[in-house]
C-alpha cells in the first residue's frame, strides 16, 4: 500500500485492484483450470511461490509425456507478472510465427507505460489543482507506480511525487495521456476548440489546449473530493437517521458519487488488463490449434474412426485446412492486387478467398456442441459458433476483413470488403451468401440518423468492445433461418474478430460448465461474457440458470430481469419473455 503524509489518505478503490492475487482464491483457480481445457491442451498447476521460482530457471511451461502441456502458475501471482506468464504462453504457440510472438506483451507493456506518464501527467499540474490535490497526489502515485511494476514486471518502490514531476513528457506523450484521461468525446471537442484558433498562431493553441487540460483536471478532482466528503456523511449513522431531509446530493448515492464509482470502475478495468490479456493468451492458442491442425475439408471422421479401431491413426497423415488451402499462397496473391490498387479486383478477390475458406469450413461434419478449440481439433467436429472461429481465423490468416454477428442461437460472419460492401457470410451454408443494403439494416447511430452499411464498414476499421446492434428487416433473411418467426425482426450484434470469437466462446463455456454442474464456474464465464458487452440478453439467461442452481435466488431474479429488459429493447421476443417471468415468479414465492 502507498503511504503518504496525509493523516487519512483519500483513495481511489483502485489500490486493492492493483494489489490483488486472483488465484489464491479456488473459484479462479477452478475457471482457469476449465478455460484452458475448453481452449487448449494447456493444464495449469498451481503451486507456492517457492516452487515457481525455482521453476522459472527451467520453464514455467513443459511438455507431459501425453502430449499435454503444464503451465505453472504460483498462487499469489501478482497483476503485472501475468505479462510474462503471457509471454511464455505466446512464444510456444507462435513457435512458427515468431513476429506475432510478441504482439500481446508489447500491448501490455505500452499500457504500462500509459500509466506510468499519466502519474506524470497529474504530478506536473498539481500546482494547478484547488480542492482534491491530496486526491490527485495519491491518484498520480498509484498510476505511477502501478505502470512500472507492469513495464518492469515487478513491484516498484514508491517513488516521490516531486521526482514523478520532474520527469517530461513528448507531445506525442501527452496527446495519448490525454484522450486516456479524458475519454474520447470530451478529447475530440477539446480538440476542436484548439483547431477553431487562428492557424498561425501555435503558441496561442498550445496555451488553450494546456488551460483545458488543468481545468479539467481541477474539475475533476473537485468532484471526486466532494464525493468523498458526502461517502464518509454518508456513512454517519446519525445523519442517515436525522429527521432533516437530505437534499438529493446529499443523499445515500449522490451523483458525485456515482461519478467516483465510475471512474473507478474505469479504472480498474484498465489495472485489470493483463488478467485478461492471460486467459486471451490461451483463447489464442485455440485458435491457432484451430488453423495449424484441423484438417483439410476432404477428411472423413467415420473412415477415421474405423482406422482408428484397428489401430491406426490417420489423422496426422492429414494437411491442415492452411496448408490445404494454401493460405499464405492466397495470402500472396492477395497482396499483389491490393498493390495495383483497383478497388473492384480487390474485392472480386477477397470474395474468392472467403468462397474458398467458407466451402472448406462447410464442409467439416457438424456437432451441435462442437464450439472450443480443443474439442474440434481433436474430434474434427465444429457447429455454428465453431465454424465462425475457425473461418474467421482462416479469413485473418489470409489478410480478409470480417466482423462476428451474433444472431439468437446462431453465429454468422461479416465479410467486409475493399469496395465498400458488407456480406453477410454464414459459414455453415454457403448458399446463404448476401450483401446487405442500407434499406435491410433497422438502426440509429448517436446522432439519431439511420445506421447504414457504411457505418458497419467504419465500424470494422475501428471496432469497440461493446459492439455495433442493428436489426435485418429481410425477407430472404427469415426465410434462411427457420427459427426467425414470421414478421419479427431479429438483431445482429457485430464484433471485431476478437470480440465476436470471445463473448461467443465465453458464453458457450458457461453453458458447458453449467451441464456438468460447475456452478459456480459459470457464473464467472457468464459474467465476463457480459463485461464483454453488457448489452447482449443471453448471457444474462445463462447467469440467471447458473445462480439458480446455486440457490442464489435474489441474484438470480436480478439477471432474468436484466435478460427480459435486454430482450423487449432489441427483439420483443414473447415466448422466451413469458418463460423467464414464470421462473422469476416460482422463485419469489
Amino acid at each position: 500500500m502507498i503511504v503518504t503524509h496525509f493523516e487519512k489518505q483519500p483513495a481511489f478503490e483502485i489500490q486493492p485492484v492493483i494489489e490483488q492475487r486472483p488465484f489464491e482464491n479456488p473459484a479462479v483457480q477452478s475457471f482457469f483450470t476449465k478455460w484452458c481445457e475448453i481452449n487448449d491442451s494447456i493444464q495449469p498447476q498451481i503451486v507456492t511461490r517457492e516452487q515457481w521460482d525455482s521453476l522459472k530457471k527451467e520453464g514455467i511451461l513443459k511438455k507431459r509425456p501425453d502430449g499435454r502441456q503444464t503451465l505453472f502458475i504460483p498462487e499469489n501471482l501478482r497483476l503485472w507478472e501475468m505479462v510474462g506468464v503471457m509471454e511464455v504462453i505466446d512464444k510456444d504457440t507462435f513457435a512458427a510465427k515468431p513476429e506475432r510472438s510478441t504482439e500481446a506483451k508489447e500491448k501490455l507493456l505500452a499500457l504500462g507505460k500509459t500509466f506510468e506518464n499519466a502519474g506524470v501527467y497529474i504530478a506536473r499540474r498539481l500546482g494547478g489543482i484547488g480542492d482534491g490535490k491530496e486526491l490527485a497526489e495519491v491518484l498520480a502515485l498509484e498510476l505511477h507506480q502501478y505502470g512500472r511494476s507492469l513495464t518492469e514486471g515487478e513491484s516498484q518502490e514508491i517513488s516521490h511525487i516531486d521526482d514523478i514531476a520532474s520527469h517530461n513528457l513528448t507531445l506525442e506523450e501527452t496527446g495519448v495521456i490525454d484522450r486516456f484521461l479524458a475519454g474520447d468525446t470530451l478529447y475530440e471537442s477539446r480538440m476542436h476548440r484548439v483547431a477553431t484558433l487562428p492557424a498561425d498562431n501555435q503558441a496561442k493553441k498550445d496555451e488553450s489546449l494546456e488551460a483545458q487540460r488543468q481545468e479539467t483536471l481541477s474539475q475533476f478532482f473537485r468532484v471526486a473530493e466532494k464525493a468523498f466528503a458526502l461517502e464518509s456523511k454518508s456513512a454517519n449513522k446519525e445523519l442517515q437517521e436525522s429527521p432533516i431531509k437530505l437534499k438529493p446530493w446529499q443523499s445515500d448515492a449522490p451523483i458525485h458519487n456515482a461519478f467516483l464509482r465510475n471512474i473507478d470502475r474505469a479504472l480498474a478495468k484498465q489495472i485489470e488488463t493483463p488478467k485478461r490479456e492471460l486467459d486471451t493468451a490461451i483463447f489464442r492458442r485455440g485458435l491457432e490449434k484451430l488453423t495449424s491442425e484441423m484438417r483439410e475439408r476432404g477428411w472423413k471422421h467415420s473412415i477415421n474412426d474405423f482406422f482408428e479401431a484397428s489401430g491406426l491413426n490417420l489423422r496426422f497423415e492429414q494437411e491442415s485446412l492452411v496448408e490445404a488451402l494454401n493460405i499464405s499462397q492466397l495470402k500472396t496473391d492477395l497482396e499483389a492486387i491490393r498493390e495495383g490498387g483497383d478497388k473492384a479486383s480487390i474485392s472480386k478477390k477477397e470474395r474468392e478467398i472467403a468462397d474458398i475458406i467458407q466451402q472448406a469450413v462447410s464442409d467439416l461434419p457438424y456437432k451441435l456442441d462442437a464450439n472450443n478449440p480443443s474439442e474440434m481439433v481433436a474430434n474434427q467436429y465444429i457447429n455454428c459458433v465453431g465454424a465462425s472461429m475457425l473461418g474467421g481465423a482462416l479469413m485473418k490468416e489470409a489478410s480478409l476483413n470480417y466482423l462476428v454477428g451474433d444472431v439468437p442461437e446462431h453465429s454468422i460472419l461479416f465479410l467486409v470488403t475493399s469496395d465498400g460492401q458488407v456480406e453477410w457470410r454464414d459459414m455453415r451454408h454457403a448458399s446463404f451468401n448476401e450483401d446487405l443494403t442500407d434499406e435491410e439494416i433497422e438502426g440509429r447511430r448517436k446522432d439519431d440518423k439511420p445506421l447504414t452499411v457504411a457505418d458497419i464498414v467504419a465500424f470494422s476499421q475501428k471496432p469497440r468492445s461493446e459492439g455495433l446492434m442493428f436489426d435485418i428487416d429481410s425477407p430472404k433473411y427469415r426465410e434462411k433461418l427457420s427459427w426467425v418467426k414470421e414478421g419479427q425482426r431479429q438483431y445482429v450484434t457485430v464484433f471485431g474478430p476478437e470480440y465476436g470469437q470471445k463473448i461467443q466462446i465465453l458464453n458457450n463455456t458457461g453453458a458447458t460448465l453449467c451441464r456438468f454442474g460447475y456452478h459456480e464456474e459459470a457464473v464467472e464465464a457468464y459474467r465476463q461474457a457480459i463485461e464483454v458487452d453488457p448489452k447482449i440478453a443471453y448471457p444474462y439467461n445463462g447467469l440467471g440458470n447458473a445462480l439458480r442452481s446455486l440457490d442464489r435466488n435474489e441474484e438470480a431474479v436480478e439477471a432474468y430481469r436484466m435478460f427480459i429488459k435486454l430482450l423487449k429493447d432489441k427483439t420483443g421476443d414473447d415466448y422466451r419473455i413469458k418463460r423467464v417471468e414464470q421462473i422469476i415468479a416460482k422463485l419469489k414465492k
